[in-house]
C-alpha cells in the first residue's frame, strides 16, 4: 500500500465521524423552533419557579418547584435548573434556547457513547474494525426517529440528562485511573439521577460491566456469593449514592401521583410493550406522542404470551452470550435494555403503560447488542462492502424519519392531529386537538372532538374544564358551570380546574367567587403562574 493510500485510509474514519455529526445536525435542523407540548405547559410555561435562576438551590430541596400541578411534582431538580438557565438565556419562553440546550446535551451523549461502545468492543475482541462498529451503533442511535420523540419534547430532557449521566459515568468508571480511584465517576452518576430516577440504573449497569468484562464471568458464574461480593466491592459506592438520591426524591415528592391504576394489569401489559420497543428499533413506523395503550387484564391474553416468550428468549440469549468473552457485548447490551426499562416497566405503574420517549435510555444497550452481533458475522470482502452500503442506507433512512417526526412535533395542531389519527379512541388526544380548534375559533369542530373524547374519558377533569371554557365562549352559562364543577369533583386537588373556573366566574361578574377559587388554586400550587396572575388581577 503506497503512502497516499495509507493517508486516505487513516483519514476515512475521522471523515466518517464528521459525516455522522453533519448528518445528525441535518436530521434535527428543522426542530429548533418547534413549540412547547403537553407536560411542557405545567413544568415550563406555567411554572413560575423557572423564571429566576435564584430559585435553583430550592430545586434541590423540594419537589414542588418541578411543576405547577401537585400530582406531577416529581424530584428532578437538575431538569428544572437547566430550564431556569434556558429561560434566563433565552429571555423568556422562547422554545429556541430550550431546544438548543437539549440538542447540545444529546450530541455530547452520542459522542460519549462512541467512546464507550469502542471500549466495550475492545474488551471482547480488540481490533481496528471496532471503531467502525462503534460508529455505526452511535450513528444509528443519533438519528433514530424514536429518539426524536425525546429530543423534541423539552421536558423529556430528563431522559437525556439521566442517560448522559449514566454514559459519562461509565466512561469514567471503565477508563480506570484517577476517575475510578477517587470515585469521580459518581459525579455524573449523581447528576444523572438528579435528572431522572432512571439515572440510578448506572449502579446495576456498572455491576454487570465488572462481572462480564473485568472479572470475565458468565451470568451463571455471577450467581455465587463470592462473585456478587467481588462485584459489589467495586460498585457499592454507586449503589449507595444513586439510591440515596432516589430515596431522597421519594421522600420529598409527597404530592407526586404516578397515575397508574392496577399494578397487576400494568405488569401484564409490559411484555408486549417491550416487544413494541424492540420492533421500533428496526421499524419505527408507529411513533406517537400519546398512544394510550389499553391495559391487558387477562393473563392468558395472546399479547402476554407473545411478550413473555420474547422477553424469555432475549434473556436466554443474554445468558448464552455471556459464556464467552467475544459475545459478551451482546449479553451486556440486552441486559442494559432490560435494566433501563426496569423503573418504568415493572416497579411503578404509570398513567401510560407505554410511551415512545421511554426507548431513549434502553436503546443505548439494544443497539450495542445488535450491532456487535452483526459485526461478529464472518463475511467475504464483497459482502462486507454490501453490508456497509446497507448500513449507510439504514442510517440515512432513519435520519429521514427523524426529519419527518420533527415536522409532526412542529405545532400543537400537527402533533395532536398525528396522535388522534393513530389512536382514534384516545380521549386525551381528541381533547387536545379540540382545544387547538377552540383556540383558533373553530368552536363547532372543538365541540365535536370534545364529545368524542367524552365517550372514552367521561371522568377526565381536564376535558370537563375545556368543555366548560367552550360552553362559556358560546354563552351557555348553565352548561359551562356544570362542567367546571364536574372537573372539581373528579380532580379536587388540581389547580387548573380552579383557575379556569375562576376566570370564567370573573368574566360573568361573579368576582367574589372567582377570588375564592383563585386563592384555592394558589394554595394548591404556589408556583402556578396563571393562578398568580389571575389573583393579582382580581385583587386590584
Amino acid at each position: 500500500m503506497n503512502a497516499g493510500a495509507r493517508r486516505t485510509r487513516r483519514g476515512a474514519y475521522p471523515a466518517a465521524c464528521a459525516a455522522t455529526l453533519l448528518l445528525t445536525l441535518a436530521a434535527y435542523a428543522n426542530h429548533f423552533h418547534n413549540a412547547f407540548h403537553f407536560d411542557d405547559s405545567h413544568t415550563i410555561e406555567n411554572n413560575a419557579y423557572i423564571r429566576s435562576i435564584r430559585n435553583i438551590p430550592q430545586f434541590f430541596t423540594t419537589a414542588e418547584t418541578f411543576s405547577s400541578l401537585p400530582a406531577n411534582q416529581s424530584y428532578r431538580p437538575l431538569v428544572t435548573a437547566t430550564l431556569a438557565v434556558d429561560y434566563r438565556l433565552g429571555g423568556g419562553l422562547d422554545p429556541l434556547m430550550f431546544h438548543v440546550t437539549s440538542f447540545s446535551l444529546f450530541l455530547v451523549q452520542c459522542a460519549l457513547m462512541l467512546v464507550f461502545f469502542r471500549r466495550v468492543m475492545d474488551r471482547a475482541r480488540p481490533g481496528g474494525d471496532n471503531r467502525w462498529l462503534a460508529l455505526l451503533a452511535t450513528a444509528w442511535y443519533a438519528v433514530h426517529p424514536a429518539n426524536a420523540e425525546t429530543v423534541n419534547y423539552i421536558i423529556a430532557r430528563s431522559e437525556i440528562l439521566s442517560t448522559l449521566g449514566v454514559v459519562l459515568a461509565l466512561v469514567l468508571f471503565t477508563g480506570g485511573g484517577a476517575a475510578r480511584r477517587y470515585h469521580l465517576y459518581l459525579i455524573p452518576a449523581a447528576l444523572g439521577t438528579f435528572g431522572k430516577e432512571t439515572g440510578a440504573m448506572f449502579a446495576p449497569l456498572a455491576f454487570l460491566y465488572v462481572v462480564l468484562f473485568e472479572r470475565e464471568r458468565s451470568l451463571r458464574q455471577m450467581f455465587s456469593v463470592r462473585e456478587i461480593g467481588a462485584a459489589l466491592r467495586a460498585t457499592w459506592p454507586s449503589f449507595a449514592v444513586c439510591f440515596a438520591i432516589v430515596a431522597t426524591g421519594m421522600r420529598l415528592a409527597t404530592n407526586y401521583t404516578p397515575g397508574g391504576t392496577s399494578r397487576w394489569h400494568y405488569l401484564l401489559t409490559q411484555p408486549f410493550v417491550i416487544v413494541h420497543y424492540m420492533l421500533s428499533l428496526f421499524l419505527p413506523v408507529h411513533l406517537s406522542a400519546d398512544t394510550q395503550w389499553p391495559l391487558v387484564t387477562d393473563p392468558l391474553d395472546n399479547r402476554v404470551l407473545i411478550g413473555a416468550a420474547v422477553v424469555a428468549a432475549s434473556l436466554a440469549l443474554a445468558w448464552v452470550a455471556s459464556r464467552t468473552r467475544v459475545t459478551r457485548p451482546i449479553a451486556f447490551g440486552i441486559l442494559w435494555f432490560f435494566v433501563a426499562l426496569l423503573p418504568t416497566s415493572s416497579l411503578v405503574p404509570l398513567a401510560e403503560p407505554m410511551n415512545d420517549h421511554r426507548m431513549f435510555f434502553p436503546f443505548v444497550g439494544l443497539i450495542l447488542a445488535v450491532v456487535w452481533a452483526i459485526g461478529l458475522v464472518r463475511a467475504p470482502p464483497k459482502t462486507v462492502v454490501a453490508a456497509a452500503a446497507i448500513a449507510t442506507a439504514l442510517v440515512l433512512a432513519m435520519a429521514y424519519g427523524t426529519w419527518q417526526r420533527n415536522i409532526v412535533w412542529r405545532t400543537e395542531e400537527s402533533l395532536w392531529l398525528d396522535a388522534t389519527t393513530k389512536s382514534p379512541d384516545n380521549g386525551r388526544g381528541l381533547m387536545n386537538y379540540g382545544v387547538i380548534q377552540m383556540n383558533i375559533g373553530n368552536y363547532q369542530v372543538a365541540d365535536e372532538y370534545f364529545a368524542r373524547a367524552l365517550r372514552y374519558t367521561p371522568q377526565y377533569a381536564y376535558l370537563h374544564v375545556n368543555i366548560g371554557v367552550l360552553k362559556g365562549a358560546l354563552g351557555q352559562r348553565v352548561e359551562a358551570e356544570r362542567h367546571f364543577r364536574e372537573a372539581l369533583q373528579y380532580d379536587p386537588n388540581n389547580p387548573v380546574s380552579y383557575t379556569h373556573f375562576a376566570r370564567w366566574l370573573k368574566s360573568v361578574g361573579r368576582t367574589e367567587e372567582a377570588l375564592l377559587f383563585t386563592r384555592r388554586a394558589v394554595e394548591l400550587s404556589p408556583g402556578d403562574a396563571d393562578a398568580q396572575a389571575l389573583l393579582a388581577d382580581l385583587q386590584k
